[in-house]
């Protein structure tokens, strides 16, 4: 690996759209946060049913990720170029693609909550709680979407600022109409999880028209207009379709298959499935950082390829970003152990789910390292250069052939205690870092990938 990078106009980039991209995340973790608490205050049954109906939720954003991801690599690259008129017309792919994968969700949402849950749990009080939250989740999968891949645009232009300043509206919004629905304060009746779902839908409403608002009357960089919507993007499909499919597929594949995992737990007990819930949201507040990180990455590596940069001064910058990782995973786990006894008071649970949770939480603290350093090869380095069909191979390859059969092993075979079978579930991890790193150091994943797209004016 070379050197760290020097120049402190790298570290000011990388921390001008990471900090606010942590902030962001942070505040979507708070939400989580505060459904799960405030429906752990109603019943282990309601925290688990919204967490499993919200695997839907989870895939949508997953793939919703993976479309946007394919767009920013490019939307990266060309504002290294300053070339908005391009952007503009993988503005217009993007949306299209998310606005398809939102209404089939959406369908599903609406038309087949049971069929669905039946897929996560064999308790017929989580399923009709859950089948419940997903019939009024239904309505706001497509504004989440839209509004999501409106900012991840925006960030590739370092425009990053409307993103915290709206989820932290939604926040307020979310956490406020939570409080008066789930428990019934104000004159409202309590109406538990349907109240929460409720309080969602109308929070990402609140991001939608926000989003829109913002990109027609402020926006000055791209300048995208919705009629664009409708135009031709000759010349642009293709190669969006060549260097963007196979993001869309491995996020497609990992979400199935983090949901298989999800799955997995659900059929082994309701209590493991609450105190993988706690689990996971400790583990988010730390990860906010780390995935901040990653997206800040494939943004600078994408505008330091647009820009021209010899290859040696961007794999630099790539082995830069490991060694942080590197640290921040170290320093995320060790304070992870520390807060755990505090983090897990705050749920109204069962105590046999919050000893449960405690010892989950060690096993995401021992994996952190390897989950950390892993994002930022491949979201950030591999995706940010444009290699994103290995990528896709080091993503979704060992988690369906060594973390689901292992797990499945684990749980059902071995017989294992949870946090033995948590640690099965992740155990791809350490793979996908050794194998992205030996990638990256050999140098083959700096691409142009603007260089794929036809000339043509027509297009342009």
């Amino acid at each position: 690996m070379l050197a760290p990078v020097k120049e402190k106009t790298f570290y000011r980039t990388l921390l001008s759209i990471a900090v606010p991209l942590a902030a962001q995340n942070m505040i979507t973790f708070t939400v989580s946060l505060a459904d799960t608490v405030m429906l752990g205050q109603v019943s282990e049954t309601s925290l688990s049913a919204a967490n499993l109906a919200n695997e839907l939720y989870f895939m949508l954003m997953i793939i919703g990720f993976g479309i946007t991801s394919g767009a920013t690599v490019f939307a990266a690259q060309y504002w290294g170029k300053r070339d908005t008129a391009s952007i503009r017309k993988i503005i217009t792919i993007m949306l299209r693609i998310t606005l398809a994968a939102s209404i089939l969700a959406t369908c599903i949402a609406a038309f087949l909550p049971e069929t669905f849950m039946r897929w996560y749990s064999e308790d017929e009080a989580v399923i009709e709680q859950g089948a419940e939250y997903l019939r009024v989740m239904a309505f706001g999968y497509i504004f989440f979407s839209i509004a999501n891949a409106l900012f991840s645009i925006l960030r590739t232009v370092h425009t990053v600022r409307i993103s915290v300043v709206t989820y932290l509206i939604s926040l307020t919004v979310n956490i406020t109409l939570n409080w008066v629905l789930i428990f019934g304060h104000l004159g409202f009746p309590a109406m538990g999880v349907r109240g929460a779902a409720i309080a969602t839908v109308i929070a990402r409403f609140t991001e939608f028209a926000i989003a829109v608002t913002y990109m027609r009357f402020k926006e000055d960089k791209i300048r995208y207009r919705f009629r664009e919507f409708f135009g031709s993007v000759k010349g642009y499909s293709e190669a969006f379709l060549k260097l963007g499919a196979p993001v869309v597929v491995n996020e497609s594949l990992w979400s199935v298959g983090a949901t298989v995992l999800s799955m997995i737990i659900g059929h082994i007990s309701t209590q493991f499935v609450a105190a993988n819930s706690i689990a996971t949201l400790v583990w988010q507040f730390f990860w906010v950082a780390m995935s901040g990180m990653a997206n800040a990455t494939a943004v600078v590596i994408g505008n330091a390829i647009g820009e021209g940069d010899s290859r040696e001064l961007v794999q630099r910058k790539a082995d830069t970003v490991t060694y942080l990782a590197l640290g921040m995973g170290l320093l995320s786990g060790m304070l992870m152990l520390l807060i755990r006894p505090l983090a897990v008071q705050l749920f109204a649970v069962s105590e046999e789910t919050k000893a449960l949770a405690m010892d989950l939480l060690v096993v995401r603290a021992l994996l952190m390292i390897s989950q950390g350093a892993t994002c930022q090869s491949i979201i950030g380095i591999l995706r940010g250069g444009g290699d994103t069909r290995f990528a896709m191979f080091v993503d979704t390859f060992f988690l369906w052939t060594v973390s689901i059969p292992f797990g499945l092993c684990a749980g059902f075979l071995f017989k294992w205690a949870p946090p033995l079978v948590l640690f099965a579930l992740r155990s791809d991890e350490l793979i996908k870092f050794l194998v992205a790193t030996i990638r990256i150091q050999r140098g083959k994943w700096i691409r142009d990938v603007t260089a794929t797209v036809s000339c043509d004016q027509e297009a342009i």
